[in-house]
């Protein structure tokens, strides 16, 4: 049994920015994809999942960064220099969390270091459930790990003000039919001022994931400067109608 997987993505033009970096949400995607693929690797596939009435749901991510993955000065047709590579592997298992770590590479280099806590929800109703006892199984002993164990604690944002709103269309939503973690990371860094972003580089990210975001729902980010620490920002999404809080989140700039 391989307790890792390792994939190469190649970086397309038409996924960067005018900053000729990689953006952290196709990053996110890169990171998805090589999580789905090893999962099926190990008989834990998102079709599986769904025959049992399963499914897998992200509910915490941590990431930190030397530098995103910059293409200035280099050529798109050289495959082996415009390619991330994706190392992923299980970590552990608790009643209702699965740990998943990465390693992002670039030419030859890591740059970034991420963990992921995955819940199982039953998808007639929507609720966390217990991790299964074939899905416990999958623990390698003494696994890598990218960074120490953490409780997440982060502040929610109902008070903040309003820094964007974004309408859910369908192409934001993916195959368990909610908002793809992806998208939710991209309207996070989307509604960072631009006189705060632009003053620095992404050096980490902190995200818990609360509730489900559903087509047709409009989204409100909300968010100010973390008065206690210099170069933070708090973070919160919430759906429009009701006020629920579906993200909470904290990034860091320098």
């Amino acid at each position: 049994m391989n307790w890792s997987r390792t994939e190469n993505f190649k970086v397309r033009g038409y996924e960067v920015g005018p900053d000729q970096r990689v953006p952290l949400q196709n990053l996110c995607g890169y990171m998805e994809e090589a999580a789905a693929l090893h999962a099926a690797e190990l008989g834990l596939s998102v079709e599986e999942l769904a025959r049992q009435g399963l499914a897998w749901v992200l509910a915490r991510t941590r990431m930190a960064f030397e530098e995103l993955p910059c293409l200035d000065g280099y050529d798109l047709a050289d495959e082996a220099a415009s390619q991330v590579q994706v190392k992923t592997w299980p970590v552990a298992v608790d009643k209702l969390q699965f740990r998943r770590d990465f390693l992002m590479a670039w030419r030859g280099r890591v740059f970034a270091r991420a963990v992921t806590d995955w819940v199982v929800i039953n998808l007639e109703s929507r609720r966390v459930e217990r991790v299964p006892e074939f899905i416990g199984k999958m623990q390698p002993e003494n696994p890598e790990l990218v960074m120490p164990a953490e409780k997440l604690k982060l502040a929610g944002q109902e008070g903040a003000p309003t820094l964007a709103s974004f309408v859910v269309r369908r192409a934001d939503i993916d195959r368990n039919n909610h908002v793809n973690n992806a998208r939710f990371t991209e309207w996070l860094i989307e509604s960072v001022p631009e006189g705060f972003a632009g003053a620095g580089q992404l050096k980490s990210i902190q995200i818990i994931y609360r509730a489900e975001g559903l087509y047709g729902d409009t989204i409100l980010a909300r968010g100010a400067e973390d008065p206690e620490e210099p170069g933070a920002f708090l973070h919160g999404l919430c759906r429009a109608s009701g006020n629920q809080e579906l993200v909470r989140a904290r990034t860091f700039w320098g």
